[in-house]
């Protein structure tokens, strides 16, 4: 029996480790940080879409850090479902301790957009792969509301290593021990068709709801939603296009219905709310590189990511991870 280790349980992380679970075809074990103990004592509790009411559910193993995991055991899967925000913490350092090399694969079911470039290079044995979730699950000191069905796409962030074969018979590998009745789970061999895609969304609805303080349904009834995210759409479907990726004729509509009659608070939004740092770079600066590359003009999105760039500079500063001298340092430029 295959084992797993899931590393960030939040709302998605706690769906992903649960689905492993239903399956009955691996050990899974989770890291657990603020509600370990809870956890640990009493288990989660899961108002589910997909699985309906579950009280105390538990994993095979819960543990408190990556350390702890890493004494206890060899995984043959590391699966990350942290937020990935490399100004303040690098995931691929984090997960260090558990990835055994020529062994581990590693699954990163995250947000963002060419996110598996740093660990290509730290780990060039190890699989890597990429799995593009589309789900609406929170969780609230150990109860998980999952309201919008998983349906998650694996692919492969190409590692030279091995040949495609391999890696593509690790991404099926992995399905098949994810897949279960109540929930949607596919491999698809394009790894950028698919990290695009959740870009489409991510880049637009969750960056504007983040400004705008609105949810994804007061975003389209306040007319913003047309007005900016829309056009915004159509800059990454040039740059996607550049990038060597074709999108079907209705993919704008397609993606304005992800949400459905839901109003629906994006990640990013919860987090200015929260005073959290937000997953600004590996959502939008890492396609902005991108264009800047490939000599898209992005004009929409590139406002979008500087003012979210300065709500993040604050947002850093409040939770002590940027220091600004008491002083006001002298501009030393000249604004013609």
């Amino acid at each position: 029996m295959r084992k797993v280790l899931v590393v960030g349980t939040g709302g998605l992380g706690s769906i992903v480790a649960f689905a492993l679970s239903y399956t009955a075809k691996s050990y899974v074990a989770v890291v657990v940080r603020s509600d370990y103990e809870k956890v640990k004592n009493v288990g989660w509790e899961i108002n589910s879409c997909d699985y309906g009411h579950i009280k105390g559910w538990k994993p095979d193993a819960i543990y408190p850090s990556i350390e702890e995991a890493a004494k206890n055991d060899k995984y043959d899967y590391v699966v990350v479902t942290t937020k990935n925000i490399p100004e303040v913490t690098k995931v691929e350092e984090i997960i260090e301790p558990v990835v055994t090399k020529g062994f581990t694969a590693i699954v990163l079911i995250q947000n963002g957009f060419d996110l598996g470039k740093p660990f290509l290079q730290k780990y060039p044995d190890n699989y890597c792969l990429s799995g593009v979730s589309y789900i609406g699950s929170s969780n609230h000191s150990g109860v998980i509301n999952h309201t919008k069905d998983d349906d998650i796409i694996i692919s492969y962030f190409n590692n030279k290593t091995f040949t495609k074969e391999q890696q593509r018979e690790k991404c099926k590998e992995f399905v098949d021990l994810y897949k279960n009745d109540c929930n949607k789970a596919r491999f698809e061999d394009d790894v950028k068709v698919c990290r695009y895609g959740k870009l489409l969304w991510n880049a637009t609805y969750n960056t504007i709801c983040a400004l705008t303080r609105l949810d994804t349904g007061r975003l389209e009834l306040s007319g913003t939603f047309e007005a900016l995210a829309v056009p915004a759409m159509r800059e990454l479907i040039k740059v996607a296009r550049a990038d060597g990726v074709e999108f079907p004729p209705d993919i704008i509509n397609t993606t304005s219905h992800i949400c459905g009659d839901l109003y629906y608070k994006p990640s990013m939004l919860l987090d200015v709310e929260r005073g959290n740092p937000m997953e600004l770079e590996i959502i939008l600066g890492n396609v902005l590189k991108v264009s800047q590359e490939l000599k898209v003009e992005t004009p929409i999105l590139n406002v979008l990511y500087h003012l979210l760039k300065g709500i993040q500079f604050k947002i850093l500063e409040d939770c002590g991870l940027v220091e600004v001298p008491k002083v006001r340092p002298d501009l030393n430029k000249f604004y013609s």
